[in-house]
């Protein structure tokens, strides 16, 4: 053998090289390797669940303070989606709807299944990013919204608006009323001096008891208000919280409490009484949330036959960004595979960053 003559494993070794410094010498480079596409399920029956994307895989992860928090990236609870960004918490995350089945009738959705949907999902690549403008990240959305028009000093309470109460649960249920009446020496930065009124059960089942009206001032930050005693409270004990040009309620993402509001706009807060507040169902009630790209363009929708009182995802893909990182997001999944509700199953795949 030649001095100069390589083994076997040498020349294999070169021959596997060769190709490459060949590409490299004409000016071509090597097609980059195709996304990674995955899935999770979450089980998001009882309380919020925490999901981190690593790289081109994602996993659960324990949050003490989502608000401070930078160790999560989307939430999951129920049908709700929040991801961490803007009010929601500090980690810059924001998403886009690219809709593509926005305009599916219902049957179209029936007929949906995460297989036949796959080929959607798949063909969603680089082309398909809009400009960073079009990312929105998740904003509060208070279950009492909406309550005036205009900003700063020039801002008005909007006629015609009342919202029904509900704390509790089962047999515990009180019911009420609220509506904002008047608002003074506003500033940009909050809502001054807040009249309202309000009228609550007692017990569980009875009548309301007589309108109380109420002024907080919300210049020297956020005040913490208790139906049940009708009173400033703190922040261990309340129902309605004023905070700049917020009112938020105890529950949802505002609080840990069973408070939950519901917007009449065809009755008089004077004509509004128990009776009536109790025809409303349960699940019309909400707590605060928090509005993105998920709730601005629903990831499902509810009950599409009239009589199966599911929900059936839209299989739309979400773009979701986090820092220079860029993943497609699709929900396929409400069911776990023995029936069980509120098992999230996302399908999803880094595509740049």
């Amino acid at each position: 053998m030649s001095r100069f003559a390589l083994p076997l494993s040498g020349r294999l070794l070169l021959a596997a090289v060769l190709p490459i410094l060949a590409a490299c010498g004409d000016g071509t480079t090597a097609p980059p390797a195709p996304p990674v596409t995955r899935t999770i399920t979450v089980d998001a029956s009882a309380a919020y669940q925490y999901v981190a994307f690593q790289d081109t895989n994602a996993v659960l992860v324990t949050v003490a303070d989502p608000a401070t928090s930078t160790a999560w990236d989307m939430s999951f609870y129920a049908t709700t989606v929040t991801l961490n960004g803007g009010h929601a918490g500090p980690g810059g995350v924001s998403a886009f709807c690219l809709c593509q089945n926005a305009a599916a009738t219902n049957s179209d959705l029936a007929a949906m299944t995460p297989d036949n949907q796959l080929a959607l999902f798949d063909s969603v690549g680089t082309s398909a990013i809009p400009t960073a403008a079009s990312f929105v990240t998740d904003q509060l959305s208070t279950a009492i919204g909406g309550w005036y028009t205009g900003t700063g000093a020039a801002a008005t309470v909007t006629g015609g608006r009342a919202w029904l109460l509900r704390k509790g649960s089962g047999a515990t249920v009180i019911l009420g009323k609220f509506v904002v009446t008047q608002i003074a020496s506003a500033t940009a930065a909050n809502a001054g001096s807040v009249t309202f009124q309000y009228a609550a059960q007692a017990t569980p089942g009875g009548a309301f008891g007589t309108a109380q009206t109420v002024t907080v001032n919300t210049a020297t930050g956020p005040v913490y208000f208790d139906l049940a005693t009708g009173a400033v409270s703190t922040s261990a004990s309340w129902d309605l919280q004023f905070d700049g040009w917020n009112i938020r309620v105890n529950s949802g993402v505002s609080g840990p409490g069973t408070t939950k509001a519901l917007l009449d706009v065809s009755t008089a807060f004077a004509t509004i009484d128990a009776p009536y507040t109790a025809t409303a169902p349960a699940q019309a009630f909400r707590g605060d949330s928090y509005s993105g790209a998920f709730s601005q363009d629903p990831w499902y929708r509810y009950n599409i036959t009239g009589t199966d009182n599911q929900i059936w995802p839209t299989y739309n893909v979400y773009l979701v960004r986090r820092g220079t990182a860029l993943y497609r997001v699709q929900l396929t999944g409400y069911y776990s595979a023995t029936g069980a509700a509120r098992n999230i199953t996302v399908r999803y795949s880094r595509i740049a960053g």
